[in-house]
């Protein structure tokens, strides 16, 4: 899991998914004045959204969310191909 700001949190299979589809380019905008749950600014951007929650992590998130849980040994997280 990696943490965003007020206890915000994105698990790995979820990065994993919201990674593949941000470098896939098949993330969608999010809905007008949406803000991103983990850093909780609002973009304009494409956003990954959860299939599950209403819950969006910018692009921006999604790179370093990746980067953060990559090093971490214990996690066991890669980046998906």
């Amino acid at each position: 899991m990696v943490e965003g700001h007020r206890g915000s949190l994105i698990c790995g299979p979820c990065l994993s998914v919201a990674f593949v589809e941000a470098a896939g380019g098949g993330v969608r905008s999010a809905p007008p004045g949406a803000a991103c749950t983990l850093c909780l600014e609002p973009r304009e951007g494409p956003m990954w959204t959860s299939p599950t929650r209403e819950a969006f992590a910018c692009l921006r998130c999604v790179k370093q969310s990746a980067g953060v849980l990559a090093k971490d040994p214990d996690a066991g997280w890669r980046r998906p191909g």
